[in-house]
């Protein structure tokens, strides 16, 4: 695969909101733009699912089984709560790349 590691960044990020899944592109979109902080996208994400992204985004060393549990009781399955942490941590990879890219090259 060619191309500068910043273009294979994007492709995988676009990747992980485009690819079959159980979550809706539209629902992963906004859960990987929301954690990324370039847009909040909170109106097209069921709103426990939203907050657990926000958990995984911002803390997700305080992720625990209760979570998953409030998540499942919910009506969630294991799938869709895997795809949702896999885009939240990518959008909060992506903002702090972003962020390091910033105070490195100053752009």
């Amino acid at each position: 695969m060619r191309g500068s590691m910043n273009e294979k960044w994007q492709l995988f990020g676009e990747h992980l909101e485009s690819a079959p899944a159980r979550l809706s592109s539209r629902v992963r979109r906004a859960l990987r733009t929301r954690a990324a902080g370039t847009a909040d996208s909170g109106q097209d994400v069921p709103a426990e699912l939203a907050t657990f992204a926000d958990l995984v985004a911002d803390r997700s060393y305080r992720v625990t089984e209760q979570e998953i549990t409030a998540l499942k009781t919910a009506g969630h399955t294991d799938d869709e709560i895997f795809e949702a942490t896999a885009v939240a941590a990518y959008g909060a990879a992506d903002r702090r790349l972003r962020a390091a890219r910033l105070a490195w090259e100053g752009y």
